[in-house]
């Protein structure tokens, strides 16, 4: 009797210690989001959509934000790969660079999916983005119809090797046409950058009174109102964003910017989690998954 009560007292133990570590198992549950930055509103917004997909699940997330910096972008995903996370979602900071790192994780066996831009190289499992060539040509078909050759056209890059950048300005430039632009210069997604580069672009073209400018995203765009605000000589301007940031908006309602491209970042954010989630359940994904866009104008 004594006997049969001590194997079942070891069978509980047992029982009990497994479970325990299988709670254990499923708290260490990790998804790392290695983003380009977080200083700009929409990756913050992107994270939202992340962390309100994983709430409630057996999966924690760990966040890191690269400061637009492509070498801080890789170390931090060799962190993410030393800390065993399960899957990670990645937003390059520079998509052909970002191969290497990618290329890391695969070894490690840990899966990737890209957000909002994409990677030239690396096994990526699936891609969530907006359409952004199609976003570019939104804005073209915008400020073509108020062009007139007595215009002079700015067109603000994002940071070079983004693929967000490369392909906004594909879309913008096939519809408006290179040869109507007078200048395309990379502002780095900074708004203190945009207002720099559009005030040495005004002092380049001989201080205009007419101006149009498309900025890849809504930081760079608000650098360049202040600059066209602040210089006289501008009687006329007309200024196109991307990415709808609340700064952007709040500027097309007053009337100092024409427009801004309106992403989605929370769905994207979402988007991409619940991919995530359904790949590391063994289900079949998607390898590319576009989030609509809309322009927003003051009507």
């Amino acid at each position: 009797m004594l006997k049969k009560l001590l194997v079942v007292l070891l069978s509980l133990v047992v029982v009990f210690g497994l479970t325990a570590c299988k709670a254990e198992d499923k708290q260490s549950y990790k998804i790392g989001f290695a983003a380009s930055t977080f200083t700009n509103p929409f990756f913050n917004d992107i994270k939202d959509g992340i962390e309100g997909v994983l709430e409630g699940t057996d999966y924690t997330l760990v966040s890191l934000g690269a400061d637009n910096d492509a070498a801080k972008q890789a170390s931090q995903i060799e962190d993410l790969i030393a800390q065993g996370v399960d899957l990670i979602l990645l937003n390059p900071v520079d998509s052909t660079t970002v191969g290497t790192s990618i290329a890391k994780a695969n070894e490690a066996g840990i899966p990737v999916i890209t957000v909002d831009r994409s990677a030239a190289s690396g096994e990526v499992i699936s891609h969530v983005a907006s359409d952004n060539v199609a976003g570019g040509k939104m804005a073209a078909e915008y400020l073509k119809d108020l062009y007139t050759s007595d215009f002079k056209v700015l067109e603000l890059l994002g940071q070079a090797g983004a693929s967000a950048a490369t392909d906004r300005s594909a879309g913008f430039q096939e519809i408006f046409g290179a040869a109507n632009i007078n200048q395309s210069i990379t502002a780095n997604w900074s708004r203190a950058e945009g207002q720099s580069v559009t005030e040495a672009f005004l002092t380049a073209q001989g201080n205009p009174a007419k101006v149009l400018v498309f900025a890849a995203n809504d930081e760079m765009a608000l650098g360049a109102v202040e600059a066209l605000k602040a210089n006289a000589s501008v009687t006329e301007y007309h200024v196109v964003g991307f990415d709808a940031i609340e700064d952007a908006v709040n500027a097309v309602n007053a009337g100092e910017m024409d427009a801004t491209v309106a992403q989605q970042p929370v769905e994207i954010g979402a988007v991409a989690a619940q991919l995530a989630l359904d790949y590391l359940d063994g289900k079949t994904i998607a390898e590319s998954s576009p989030v609509e866009l809309a322009l927003v104008t003051k009507q």
